[in-house]
């Protein structure tokens, strides 16, 4: 870490304020190293404040930047707008930029928006009059399928996904069937935890919900299975698009059918969920149930088919999970679906690895034991036992599916602050596909796709969502429910805006929102990919760095669809 003696300390604050009962925080940017000498808070109405202390002054192992220090607020901090001011030991001073402290702060100013994103990107226009009758790569029958609806995915990419890595073992990323499940979820969750923003997001996370539930009830097959995506190798010609699932260098393939981990399970989940809705779509909630038993009686049997490697793992278990509960959830756990939800559930159990050293434990991914860790949806496997611990308390699985879920996220807790971290930015255990196992800040660059890694933002506010979660379990202490809930707010003001870019990754709110390409331009309420690892050290930190090829802007500036889908599920569970 080279500083200055002559740069000039900054304040990072969230772009978009602190709610109430959240956790509040600002990181002092110190090029100089030296503790800052003073910390104000500052009232705009000029109200005396308590003053400030500052954590101890730290360098993140490997990023360029800093040091810094970490200055929480009083939790207790009331409503109104306030600056940080904060004087270095030579007399420079840095004033933050005014943020708000207001009830539901987070959710009020962003989820609104990132529903109008989903709704900007709805499939729609000559795309769907092409999609009505889609053709499947490699079958010249004359067999076409009703693939209307569902949301395009990125920016740069008119294609609808379920998951589009299905070549890989354990990186495919669930994509529409995701943020149908998730919007569904965080509606749920919002009425137990943000009831005055129900009245007004309440209907609309149900309308887009079943805008994906009725894409998913037609984009299946006869024989039961669901499809992958229909893509046109980013040519963006409507001629080209057609059923398939891509390889790297947009070579399309005939493997579309969806298994468990390639957005199969999780299309069992949205549909099973959409069923409990209090209204229908363009199909009955009994539709939506149907196809919901059907794709997972079709999967029980032949899910091993469609893999490429023909061997499950824990992305197999965690989206077989999630499916079987939200069946139970939706009145269909019959004789075949609660044990495979148990089967599954011991599957999870049985994967958890606890070091010898004591340290933080961690799944294991497959049969070669290398650590689960992903870039999309790395909270997932721990929401899925919680909600199979939820709807199946009297499994005889339920209560240790709770006890591991509170675990490996108090792990991964544990992990991110084993090093400095002021931000309070998750590290997972990872294995780069070169490499030993180790634990890092970002997705590794080298990996089984390779070419397939960008910004994280899903992931973090996967675990964002799985902590706040956790947080309320009856089986935290208090200090583990502070620990838990404090992590998922870091999460939420890293995305919008404190990092150390300063960049606001919601798109139309905050300071410093980022372009894509000027021919796909980034809509409003879309969160882009985001900030990883450097670009030739992957121990640093990047975000559109200078030294990266211009055609790898999308990796950080482009946005994708899971990440707002994440999002809104852990705005609406955090504080």
């Amino acid at each position: 870490m080279h500083t200055r003696a002559d740069a000039v300390p900054t304040v990072l604050v969230g772009h978009l304020g602190y709610g109430l009962t959240a956790g509040k925080a600002a990181i002092a940017v110190l090029p100089d190293g030296a503790p800052p000498q003073q910390i104000e808070l500052l009232a705009e109405d000029g109200t005396p404040q308590p003053p400030l202390t500052a954590g101890p002054v730290q360098a993140v192992p490997g990023w360029t930047g800093g040091p810094y220090a970490r200055i929480d607020l009083p939790r207790d901090l009331g409503p109104g707008s306030y600056r940080i001011r904060v004087r270095d030991a030579a007399g420079h001073e840095a004033t933050s930029h005014v943020f708000e402290v207001s009830a539901d702060r987070i959710q009020r100013q962003t989820m609104s928006d990132v529903l109008a994103y989903f709704k900007a990107m709805r499939s729609s226009g000559e795309i769907d009059r092409k999609d009505r009758h889609a053709a499947l790569y490699g079958d010249d029958s004359g067999r076409t399928v009703d693939a209307r609806g569902g949301w395009l995915d990125a920016s740069g990419d008119t294609s609808k996904f379920l998951s589009h890595l299905t070549y890989t073992r354990t990186m495919s990323p669930q994509q529409i069937p995701l943020c149908a499940w998730a919007m569904a979820a965080a509606r749920d969750a919002l009425t137990g935890h943000h009831p005055a923003l129900l009245r007004s997001l309440g209907s609309r996370l149900r309308d887009e919900a079943l805008w994906g539930a009725d894409f998913l009830v037609r984009f299946r097959s006869p024989e039961g299975y669901f499809y992958t995506g229909i893509f046109d190798a980013l040519t963006k010609r409507l001629d080209e698009r057609v059923i398939t699932a891509p390889l790297p260098d947009c070579v399309r393939t005939d493997r579309y059918r969806a298994g468990y981990r390639h957005g199969g399970g999780l299309a069992v989940a949205a549909l099973a969920r959409a069923a409990t809705l209090d209204d229908d779509g363009d199909f009955s909630r009994s539709d939506y149930l149907s196809a919901a038993k059907h794709g997972f009686t079709h999967l029980q049997e032949h899910n091993l088919d469609y893999l490429d490697d023909n061997a499950e793992n824990i992305v197999d278990d965690y989206c077989a999970l999630l499916a079987a509960a939200e069946l139970t959830a939706a009145g269909a756990g019959d004789s075949t679906v609660r044990p495979a939800a148990e089967l599954r559930a011991a599957s999870l159990l049985a994967r958890y690895v606890r070091p010898p050293d004591h340290g933080p434990g961690w799944f294991l991914a497959d049969a070669q034991e290398r650590p689960f860790f992903h870039a999309v949806e790395a909270g997932l496997p721990v929401l899925a036992l919680l909600r199979f611990a939820q709807v199946l308390p009297e499994a005889p699985t339920a209560p240790a599916a709770r006890a591991l879920a509170l675990e490996a996220t108090l792990d991964t807790v544990r992990r991110s602050h084993a090093v400095a971290n002021p931000f309070g930015y998750p590290r997972q255990r990872v294995q780069p596909a070169d490499a030993d196992a180790t634990d890092a800040f970002f997705f590794p660059h080298a990996n089984e796709t390779g070419y397939w890694w960008q910004g994280e933002n899903a992931t973090i506010a996967s675990l964002a969502a799985a902590a706040a979660t956790c947080a309320r379990l009856d089986e935290a202490d208090p200090a583990e429910r502070e620990r838990l809930a404090a992590f998922a707010d870091d999460q939420l003001a890293w995305i919008t805006g404190r990092n150390p870019f300063d960049v606001s990754m919601v798109q139309g709110r905050g300071r410093n929102n980022v372009d894509y390409e000027t021919d796909f331009p980034n809509v409003p309420g879309g969160i882009v990919n985001g900030i990883t690892a450097g670009w030739s050290d992957e121990n640093d930190i990047a975000f559109l760095p200078p030294d990266a090829p211009a055609g790898d802007s999308w990796r950080w500036a482009e946005q994708w669809i899971p990440h707002a889908g994440w999002f809104l599920l852990a705005a609406a569970c955090a504080r």
